[in-house]
């Protein structure tokens, strides 16, 4: 077998150890052992018991590098003492892959946020903002907890889920919900079987997130012996260490790589008209997102940053003209959705023939392997959106809304994985594509009505960020692991979506009954997202919302420069600009990683153009080193404060 890596440039070849399957006893169970600990690890640090830390905010998860890296320190002394691997490069691979999937579900962008509501609406019920008599009725009892005897040890604490009360009480709402979120996992592994050939075996895209780990884990001897490896490694690990200690002791130098400017930015510099339109704009060089960079096509990288100077420049045009006195004008967030559906059409043109294939492969009457994995992949779609479509209906959402929400949602989700596959950009939030506004945007509140309107809300957990989205994580695991892997892959995915769905339940709840919810005050998510969600539930129901037609501009605009970018595109290799800039333009993480992308499109143009594609290998290795000595380092420094419970350093964001 082989591995395309080096941007399209070079082939490496994986040893015969590499073609056994990883799926053994050895990699599961190590996987399962590691979960726990792993879930504690994102969800403390997430929800503030040491302060404020963002583990799955950002591509590669650097606490998974940091303990696969663990895990393969520990590989090669087993091979000094006893002269062979306890682990291969395979079963490593595999440790990596699940334990990448399951990472993403106890996320503030996925599954913890969602058990943050399940109490929230009853517990801070007040006469003041009347949700007991707007929508206590049309919450199902069933996927929420309503009794506040079971919800006062999940909110003030030193108390116990071990309870018999309060384990039974959870057990409905935890087996519903992660039911539900095993069958929104099945469609994303359903999809990306029908996606593989395409995207990894035609079009061969970069999988630049994919690299590191891969490289790191069935090439180490290759990746050690580099002294740019080495080199990368040494700086990023010392800028690290340095602020890290600089936290500790402030008399000690720091070397400033993180959002100068904080979390506004410096966007309140410019007062004055037109330029206070700019918003946020903030200075960063994080040492991993400039590895990350130069592992990116250079086309994409200077799409990137281009876009976002285009989209602050909209901003101050529109400021300018007095155009921003109209409301969300000039409609950034409506042209980004457009640029998704553009995108997405362009996706499915690219690969029609490929689609051809599958449907030939399914009409087939002798059937091969391959015919009966699209075979099962159809089927498995069918049986997971029926279930998800029974799931909603007993939620409240009508059928005539089932299939238009979860249409965008599935939309957005496969451009998303096809951002990760093509660009490699490590945040993508992609906050700005808020599938509940636009449905009431299209319809008004009344139009949807109270029981969509609830609905919608309890499926906020799934549609307000998609910083630690699995689906791109499955698709990736199918590029950097062997076939005979792979093929045992696809039922491990599918059993570990179900343990990790529960195991999202069993930390979070022992975390909150034992300290309380209330006490989580480093990031506010204890109860932030609940108050959120129900308090525009409530304006929903007592202040209507009228269908507005003019946000639609932006997303005919986007929709078509998408497209017309897609055609040039086609046309001429040469052109420079890719949609997926102008998509993630407005994104969370552009705010702070433009000048990151900038920088490196700068530095690995210099690079091609004075020493060529040797000289890109080069970079190419030292983007590795700053990427893992940075993940290494900030890494420990995130495992010391959960180890201790004291705040330390947080190199990201």
């Amino acid at each position: 077998m082989t591995f395309l890596s080096l941007n399209d440039t070079k082939l490496v070849k994986i040893s015969s150890d590499n073609q056994r399957s990883g799926i053994t006893c050895k990699s599961i169970l190590t996987t399962i052992f590691l979960i726990p600990f792993s879930f504690y690890w994102i969800i403390a640090g997430e929800i503030g018991l040491v302060g404020y830390a963002l583990n799955t905010y950002a591509v590669p998860f650097y606490n998974v590098i940091f303990t696969v890296f663990i895990l393969l320190v520990l590989n090669l002394i087993y091979k000094k003492i006893f002269n062979y691997f306890y682990f291969s490069a395979q079963e490593l691979l595999v440790i990596y892959i699940l334990l990448s999937i399951s990472c993403a579900l106890p996320s503030i962008t996925l599954m913890t946020i969602l058990i943050t509501t399940l109490g929230h609406a009853f517990w801070f019920d007040t006469p003041e903002n009347e949700w007991r008599i707007l929508f206590w009725d049309a919450l199902p009892t069933w996927l929420t907890i309503q009794d506040k005897s079971i919800l006062s040890g999940y909110y003030l604490g030193e108390s116990t889920i071990y309870r018999t009360s309060h384990f039974l009480a959870w057990l409905r709402p935890a087996l519903f919900w992660s039911g539900f979120m095993v069958l929104l996992m099945g469609m994303m592994l359903c999809l990306n079987i029908l996606l593989r050939k395409q995207w990894i075996e035609r079009e061969r895209l970069t999988y630049p997130i994919a690299q590191l780990p891969f490289q790191l884990l069935s090439q180490t001897k290759t990746l050690i012996s580099q002294s740019f490896f080495r080199v990368g490694a040494s700086i990023s690990i010392s800028i690290c260490l340095l602020n890290g200690l600089h936290f500790l002791l402030p008399s000690l130098p720091e070397i400033p790589v993180k959002r100068l400017g904080g979390w506004k930015g410096l966007g309140h510099v410019f007062t004055e008209k037109p330029w206070s339109a700019i918003g946020r704009i903030s200075v960063s060089f994080y040492p991993f997102v400039i590895g990350l960079g130069f592992l990116m096509p250079i086309d994409l990288l200077f799409s990137s940053w281009f876009f976002f100077l285009f989209y602050k420049i909209e901003l101050i045009i529109s400021g300018l003209l007095g155009l921003s006195k109209i409301p969300e004008f000039p409609y950034v967030d409506q042209q980004c959705f457009g640029a998704t559906l553009g995108l997405f059409l362009s996706l499915m043109i690219l690969g029609w023939h490929h689609f051809q294939s599958v449907v030939g492969q399914l009409k087939k009457i002798k059937k091969s392997k391959e015919s009966k994995l699209y075979r099962v992949a159809i089927l498995g779609l069918i049986f997971c959106f029926f279930g998800i479509s029974l799931f909603s209906v007993q939620v409240g959402m009508r059928l005539w809304l089932i299939p238009i929400f979860f249409g965008l949602y599935f939309v957005t989700i496969i451009v998303l994985t096809r951002i990760r596959a093509e660009l490699g950009f490590p945040a993508h939030a992609m906050e700005h594509i808020q599938i509940d506004r636009l449905l009431i945007g299209g319809f008004g509140s009344q139009g949807l009505g109270k029981s969509n309107l609830v609905a919608l809300t309890l499926y906020r957990w799934f549609i307000r960020s998609y910083s630690s989205h699995p689906m791109p994580h499955q698709l990736e695991g199918f590029k950097i692991v062997a076939p005979s892997t792979r093929q045992h892959l696809y039922i491990a995915l599918v059993g570990f979506s179900i343990l990790s769905s529960v195991s999202v339940f069993w930390v979070m709840l022992h975390l909150y009954y034992h300290h309380g919810a209330v006490n989580f005050g480093g990031s506010g998510w204890s109860m932030q997202f609940g108050s959120r969600v129900f308090g525009e539930l409530q304006r929903w129901l007592t202040l209507p919302i009228q269908p507005n037609p003019l946000p639609f501009i932006g997303i005919v605009f986007g929709f078509g420069f998408s497209l017309s970018l897609m055609w040039m595109r086609t046309r001429f290799l040469w052109f420079p600009l890719h949609p997926v800039g102008f998509l993630i333009s407005s994104d969370w993480g552009m705010a702070y990683l433009w000048t990151c992308m900038l920088l490196c499109w700068a530095i690995k143009l210099a690079v091609l153009k004075v020493f060529g594609l040797k000289g890109v290998l080069k970079l190419r290795y030292f983007s590795f080193g700053l990427i893992l000595g940075d993940f290494l380092a900030g890494g420990l420094w995130s495992f010391i404060s959960i180890i201790f419970q004291k705040q330390m350093y947080n190199f990201w964001p």
